[in-house]
This record gives structure tokens, C-alpha cells and sequence, in this order.
């Protein structure tokens, strides 16, 4: 397959846009620009932004090992959170009533 050529003979190129660049068009979008300003105002076609974002939006949501981590972390961080207060419990106890059974000073 020949490669494509503009009417001048030079050859037809894809540009080549950093993430950065991508993230704050997909950021503008977000943040309550339309779609079709963002990609005017950037030069770019509409349905390309939209690609962007579908990109981004499929990268933001975690994938099902992921949920299952969180999952297992929440149910380690609730288990140490009750360890946690129960040794608060007890040391408070303890305090309470090794003062009790001493004798007051003068």
C-alpha cells in the first residue's frame, strides 16, 4: 500500500499529541466545556477528543482485581481499627484502675 501524499507530493503525517496535552482536553470537557469548543479551540476533530475520553474514563476505573484489593484492604483497615479500639479499652482500663487501688497522695 502506497503511503499518502498531500497534492504537493510531501507525505501526509499523524501528529502526535503528548498525555498531557490530552489529559487537559479531557480535563476541560469534565470540567463543563463542550466537547466541540474544546476540540475547535485545540484544532482537533471531535471524534478524537471523544476517543480521549473514552481512553481516560476506561483507565479510571479499576479493574476487578483491583476492586477486589480495595475490597480485602477496607476489611483489613476495619479489622485493625477494631484491634485498635479495644486496646484503647483496655489500656484506659488499666489506668483507671491501677488509680483506684492506689492509695491517694498527700
Amino acid at each position: 500500500m502506497p503511503a499518502k501524499t498531500l497534492p504537493s507530493g510531501l507525505p501526509l503525517t499523524r501528529k502526535k499529541y503528548t498525555p498531557a496535552f490530552k489529559a487537559e482536553c479531557v480535563r476541560q470537557v469534565a470540567a463543563g466545556a463542550r466537547q466541540t469548543d474544546v476540540a475547535r479551540a485545540q484544532g482537533l476533530s471531535p471524534a478524537l477528543l471523544g476517543r480521549w475520553q473514552r481512553q481516560a474514563l476506561a483507565e479510571a476505573v479499576p479493574s476487578r482485581a483491583e476492586r477486589d484489593e480495595i475490597k480485602r484492604l477496607r476489611a483489613e483497615l476495619k479489622r485493625v481499627e477494631q484491634e485498635r479500639d479495644i486496646l484503647k479499652k483496655v489500656v484506659t482500663s488499666a489506668c483507671l484502675t491501677r488509680r483506684l487501688s492506689q492509695p491517694p497522695q498527700s
